[in-house]
C-alpha cells in the first residue's frame, strides 16, 4: 500500500463517519406535540361587539363617531359598553329592544353604541371619561364635548323609563328651524284656538293636525309625535289645559285625541289603550282612511366596517381542541389577557393617579416577575414598568398608550397569537377576555408559589385586586369581586400556596354565581373546578348528582398539586399560536435537542473506537512503508568504525 492508498483509505473513513452522522440525525423522532404546536387556526374576529346588522342599533367606531355625534341637527343616544362585560351582555337584549321601539324616531334621535373593548376606540372612550359599563349618554343637536361635559347621562336600563327620559330631553330642544322633520313639541295654548291659527306657519303639505290631551308631566304626546315622523301631512300638537280642549269641543273625561283638518272639521278618536304606539296607530289608520300614506323610510348610512363572522370551521376546530384537552392552559389566552390590559384597559383611563397609579405600578411589577411572553415581550414589560414607576402623582392614559406604542415599535413583534383558544366562546361575545384574565392570574399565582425569592404571599392577589378595582372594564364584575374579596378576607392570606387556593376558591364562587346566567356559554357551562372526572382525588366525597355546589368536600392538597401541574410553564400549550419563534423553547424542543445530542455522543464513542483501532493499523502500515524504504541495510558494528582489534 502506497502513500496515496493510505490517504484514500483515510478519506473513506471520514466519509463513512459523516454519512453515519447524517443518518443518525435523520432518524431522530419528532416531538410528539410538534404537529399540534404547528397547527395554525384562522383568527376569530373578536371585534364583532354585541350588535350586528340585524339590530337597529347604530354601531359607532372611531372612524364614524364624530361625523355621527358632533354638530348634528338631531340627537344621539350613545351606549358605551365593553363586549366582555357581563352586565353589558345582559343589557344588550334590552338595548336592542329600545332601538327597535325607537327606530321610527331616527330623524330626531338615533340609538347607537360604541364598543370600548375595541382597541381602536380607546381614544373616544378615554376622551368621554367613561368610568363604568354600560353607560348611556344623550347628546343633543349641535353637541360638542367640553371640559367635564360629555353628554347627559341617562340613568336607567328599563325600556319604558329610557323612552320617557329621551322624550323629555327631545322636547326641551328647539330644533324646528334646523331640522324640518323635527316636530313642534311645545304645548298648545289658548291663542291657537281656531283652525287658521292652528295651521298658521305650517307648509301646505300639512293637511291635518292631531290634538293630544295628556296629563301634566306626561310624555305620551311627545312620544306619539315622534312615532309619526314618517307622515309629513300631519302635525301633532299636545296640550294639558282643559280650556284648550273646550275650544275644540273635546270632552277630556271621555276623549283625549282629535284630528283637525284645514277647514276646521274635528274628528274625535278613542285609542284602545294609553300607549304612544297605540295612539300613533290610531292616527295612522285615520290617515289611511282618507288615502294618505307615509313617506318612504329614511335609511341611515352607517359608514362603518362591514361585520364579519368567524369561520365556522376554524372556530369548531378550536372548540373541539379545548373540549378534548379541558385542563390545558394556552399561551394564546395568556397573551390576549396581557394585550387587552395593556392596549385597551389601561389606556382608556384619562387620568391615572393616586390609588390607581399605585395599582398599575404593582401590576406591572408582578407581570414583570411572572411574564409568560417571549424575550421581546419581557423586554417591553420591563421597560414599561420602569417608565410607569417614574410617576409619583399622575400619568395620563394617552401618555401611557404612546409609550407602549413606542416600546412595541422598538422591541416588536411582541405577541405570538392574536385570538383566544382555551377561552374562545361559541359566539364571539362569550367568554374571551374575562376568562383569560382568570387564567393569567392563576398562572402568576402558581409561578409566585414556586419562586423561592418571592416572600410576599399577597404579591399576586394584591396586583389582581388593584387592577380589577381600578381598571377592569366590567363595572358590575369589579364590584362583585371587591365584595367577595372582602368577605373571603383576601388580606388574611399568609402563604403563597394559600394564595393559589384562595384564587381557586374565589373563581369557583364566581362560577357558582354565574351558572345559568345569560352570559354563560352553553358549550362551556360554569362548573366547580376541577370536575370529578378531571381530578378524582381532588374530592373527598362525590358532588351532588343534581347540582354541584361550593360545599364540596375538597382535598385541598390534591387541588393545589393539580393547579401547580396544569399551570406549569412547561405544560402551557401553543395550539393556535401564529408566531412561535417569538417564544422561548419548549421542554419538548429542548428534549429533542438533547436527544439529538445524545445520538451524536453515542455515535462519536462508537466511531471513535473504530477510528482508534483503524489509526493503529494505519500507523503500522505507514511505518512499514516509510521506515524500511530503500531495502535491507547492513547493521553497523562498532568495530567497523573503530577498526579491527
Amino acid at each position: 500500500m502506497g502513500r496515496r492508498g493510505a490517504q484514500l483509505a483515510l478519506l473513506t473513513v471520514v466519509g463513512t463517519i459523516l454519512a453515519a452522522i447524517q443518518l443518525g440525525s435523520a432518524g431522530v423522532p419528532l416531538s410528539r406535540f410538534e404537529a399540534l404546536m404547528n397547527q395554525q387556526s384562522e383568527p376569530v374576529d373578536e371585534s364583532l361587539g354585541l350588535y350586528d346588522d340585524n339590530d337597529k342599533v347604530f354601531r359607532l367606531t372611531v372612524a364614524n363617531f364624530n361625523d355621527t355625534v358632533l354638530e348634528q341637527n338631531r340627537a344621539v343616544l350613545v351606549e358605551f359598553y365593553n363586549t366582555y362585560c357581563g352586565h353589558c351582555r345582559r343589557f344588550a337584549p334590552t338595548y336592542k329592544e329600545v332601538a327597535q321601539q325607537l327606530h321610527p324616531w331616527q330623524d330626531v334621535i338615533i340609538v347607537s353604541a360604541i364598543d370600548c373593548a375595541a382597541e381602536e376606540n380607546n381614544g373616544i372612550c378615554r376622551t368621554y371619561e367613561v368610568m363604568g359599563y354600560p353607560t348611556l349618554r344623550y347628546m343633543g343637536p349641535g353637541f360638542q364635548p367640553s371640559d367635564k361635559q360629555y353628554g347627559q347621562k341617562v340613568d336607567s336600563q328599563k325600556p319604558e323609563e329610557i323612552r320617557n327620559l329621551l322624550a323629555g330631553l327631545v322636547a326641551a330642544e328647539n330644533q324646528t328651524i334646523n331640522n324640518t322633520l323635527w316636530p313642534n313639541l311645545s304645548p298648545l295654548t289658548e291663542v291657537e284656538s281656531t283652525a287658521p291659527q292652528l295651521f298658521d306657519g305650517l307648509t301646505s303639505q300639512r293637511e291635518y293636525v292631531a290634538l293630544i290631551y295628556e296629563a301634566e308631566n306626561s310624555t305620551l304626546g311627545i312620544q306619539t309625535a315622534l312615532f309619526l315622523l314618517q307622515w309629513p301631512q300631519l302635525q301633532v300638537r299636545r296640550f294639558s289645559d282643559a280650556a284648550v280642549a273646550a275650544k275644540y269641543k273635546i270632552d277630556t273625561s271621555k276623549h283625549q285625541l282629535a284630528i283637525v283638518d284645514r277647514k276646521g272639521n274635528v274628528q274625535i278618536h278613542t285609542p284602545s289603550d294609553q300607549t304612544a304606539e297605540t295612539w300613533a296607530k290610531t292616527i295612522e289608520n285615520a290617515l289611511r282612511a282618507v288615502n294618505i300614506s307615509p313617506r318612504p323610510e329614511h335609511h341611515l348610512d352607517h359608514q362603518q366596517h362591514t361585520s364579519t363572522t368567524a369561520k365556522n370551521g376554524a372556530l369548531n376546530d378550536i372548540i373541539k381542541e379545548v373540549h378534548r384537552n379541558k385542563h390545558f392552559i394556552y399561551q394564546a389566552d395568556l397573551e390576549m389577557a396581557i394585550r387587552t390590559i395593556l392596549h385597551n384597559e389601561v389606556p382608556k383611563v384619562n387620568e391615572i393617579s393616586g390609588e390607581r397609579l399605585l395599582a398599575l405600578q404593582k401590576f406591572l411589577t408582578v407581570l414583570q416577575s411572572y411574564n409568560p411572553l417571549g424575550t421581546n415581550g419581557r423586554q417591553l414589560v420591563s421597560k414599561l414598568k420602569d417608565f410607569v414607576v417614574q410617576f409619583n402623582q399622575q400619568l395620563a392614559g394617552k401618555v401611557f398608550e404612546q409609550e407602549l406604542q413606542r416600546l412595541e415599535t422598538k422591541f416588536g413583534p411582541i405577541y405570538s397569537a392574536n385570538h383566544f383558544v382555551g377561552c374562545t366562546g361559541s359566539t364571539p361575545h362569550l367568554r374571551g377576555f374575562s376568562c383569560s384574565l382568570w387564567t393569567l392570574f392563576h398562572f402568576m399565582s402558581v409561578q409566585a408559589a414556586g419562586n423561592e425569592k418571592a416572600h410576599d404571599p399577597l404579591e399576586v392577589l394584591q396586583a389582581m385586586h388593584g387592577y380589577i378595582k381600578n381598571f377592569f372594564g366590567c363595572t358590575d364584575c369589579s364590584e362583585h369581586f371587591q365584595a367577595m374579596a372582602s368577605r373571603r378576607k383576601i388580606w388574611n392570606v399568609t402563604s403563597k400556596d394559600e394564595a393559589v387556593l384562595w384564587l381557586w376558591a374565589a373563581h369557583n364562587e364566581v362560577n357558582q354565581r354565574l351558572a345559568g346566567d345569560a352570559t354563560e356559554d352553553p358549550q362551556f357551562p360554569k362548573i366547580q373546578f376541577p370536575s370529578a372526572s378531571s381530578c378524582a382525588q381532588c374530592r373527598n366525597t362525590a358532588a351532588s348528582a343534581s347540582k354541584e355546589n361550593v360545599d364540596i368536600n375538597w382535598n385541598k392538597d390534591a387541588v393545589l398539586s393539580f393547579l401547580k401541574n396544569i399551570h406549569n410553564p412547561e405544560f402551557v400549550q401553543r395550539y393556535g399560536v401564529q408566531r412561535e419563534e417569538l417564544l422561548h423553547e419548549t421542554l419538548d424542543t429542548m428534549r429533542q435537542k438533547r436527544q439529538i445530542s445524545n445520538v451524536f455522543s453515542d455515535m462519536d464513542m462508537r466511531m471513535g473506537m473504530f477510528l482508534y483501532a483503524f489509526c493503529i493499523v494505519m500507523m503500522v502500515v505507514a511505518f512499514k512503508l516509510f521506515a524500511f524504504k530503500g531495502g535491507y541495510r547492513k547493521k553497523p558494528y562498532g568495530h567497523d568504525v573503530l577498526g579491527k582489534v
